[in-house]
Parts: structure tokens; sequence; C-alpha cells
């Protein structure tokens, strides 16, 4: 299966999360830190997202899927231990030309989430299309010990600079970056 790496800006974008347990509890506060109004629908939930509810960072319709729920949606994800549940929002959402993030569920899902690291200005994302969701936040975990420190990153930030400001070719500026993070390496700061 060829997938296509995306990163999506939601700000403002309506996405549902169907299913309120500790992983679209998960989902829906990762949706709503990245500035999208999240709408969980699930008749239970955990006290995080009643919590999040109450704080109006997302609206809980406390009660079963329907297909109006999806009304206005950008984005879907499916994150219940019920199939019938998840097929049928799988299929509401392709019958809208949505995507689908079916948690745990390949047949249903046509959108995979990645595991994500964070450290400004970089996002790293590694996914298998569902496949090794494990081995996936392993590769992330050894990813985030191997990203450079904050000084690092303020040194490049000088560096591109500089570069910029003597017009020096993008040819010329990676062998200087690789001799300098050596260095750095070595001084371990």
């Amino acid at each position: 299966m060829a997938l296509v790496p995306v990163f999506l800006k939601a700000e403002g974008a309506l996405v549902v999360v169907v299913g309120a347990g500790p992983v679209g509890t998960k989902k829906a506060l990762e949706w709503a830190e990245a500035g999208a109004c999240v709408r969980v629908v699930a008749p239970e939930a955990t006290v995080e997202l009643l919590e999040a509810a109450r704080d109006r960072r997302l609206e809980h319709r406390a009660r079963a899927f329907e297909a109006a729920d999806l009304d206005g949606a950008f984005f879907v994800v499916a994150a219940t231990n019920d199939s019938r549940v998840q097929a049928a929002v799988a299929e509401v959402g392709r019958s809208r030309g949505l995507f689908v993030n079916a948690i745990d569920d390949l047949p249903n899902a046509t959108a995979y989430a990645a595991s994500t690291l964070r450290r400004a200005p970089f996002t790293v994302a590694i996914a298998s299309g569902g496949e090794a969701p494990a081995l996936t936040r392993l590769l992330r975990e050894v990813l985030e010990s191997a990203l450079p420190a904050e000084t690092w990153i303020a040194r490049a930030r000088e560096l591109r600079k500089r570069w910029k400001a003597a017009g020096t070719p993008m040819d010329a500026r990676f062998p200087e970056l690789l001799a300098e993070f050596a260095a750095r390496s070595l001084d371990r700061s």
C-alpha cells in the first residue's frame, strides 16, 4: 500500500472523534491542541475528556454515533472497540469524501496517524500504515534521542543567516553544517 505523508493545518477545522476511551481522548486532545474544533461522540468518556469538554476545549455529544455528527467535518477519527460502529463511521465518512483514521482497524481506515515527535522547529512523523504501531513508536523514540539540542538549532539558524547574507550557494552549505555539528557532537554541546 502506497501512502502519501501529509501534515495538515487543522486550525478552525471540524474534526470528529467517535469514541472517548483513552485512545479517543488522546486523539481528540491532539487535534484540539492543533487548533481544530473537535466534536467527540461517545455515550461514555474518560474524566480527562469530560474536563476538556467542561473547559470548552472540545464538544462532547454523550450518545451513540449518528451520520449527522459528520456534518461539516474536515477529518474523522473512529476510535471505538466496536467493529460495527467503526464500519458505520468509515462508511459515512467515505460517502462524504472524508478521510477516516480508524484506530487499529485497517479495513476501515483511509488515513493513518503517525507517531509524532515535536521539537521546534522540527516535526518528525513515522507511520507504518497501521501495520506496526509499536515499532513506529520505538523508532520515534530513537529519533527523539538523536535530534539535536536547542543550541544546535540556534547555531543552524546563525549559519543560515550568515550564508544568506554572504550569498553562499546551497550546495556549499551542507559540508560546513556537517563539519560544525561533527565538532559539536565530539564536545557534547
